[in-house]
């Protein structure tokens, strides 16, 4: 959560609690933050928890996942089922273009990423 959230949050729930949590979600994001800097397996595997903010982060940035968009072109994801969305992350959208697969996909910025790290 973004700290203006996180603010809201402590209206709600106690501070504290809040900020437990949100020191645990930084754990999370720490470790992702080492892995985008340094571009490779980390030393120490990470837990479900780590990949999986990991990959819905990067779902959230491909264009096939905007909240209201609905895209036609011929790289971007439409599944019909909701069990296989959620079972691939929602990183459905192509990567590539031009006929070269290790491009760049300007609509699909957490696919990309993805495939960079791989």
């Amino acid at each position: 959560m973004n700290s203006e959230n996180i603010s809201i949050c402590e209206k709600i729930v106690s501070s504290s609690y809040i900020r437990q949590g949100s020191q645990a979600r930084r754990s999370h994001e720490q470790l992702i933050r080492v892995l985008l800097e340094q571009g490779k397996c980390p030393e120490e595997g990470w837990s479900e928890s780590t990949i999986e903010l990991f990959l819905n982060e990067l779902a959230v940035m491909d264009s096939n996942n905007f909240l209201g968009n609905c895209g036609v072109g011929e790289r971007e994801g439409r599944v019909a089922s909701s069990l296989v969305a959620r079972r691939h992350y929602r990183l459905i959208h192509g990567i590539g273009r031009s006929g070269d697969i290790a491009a760049v996909q300007p609509k699909a910025a957490g696919s990309s990423l993805l495939n960079k790290l791989a």
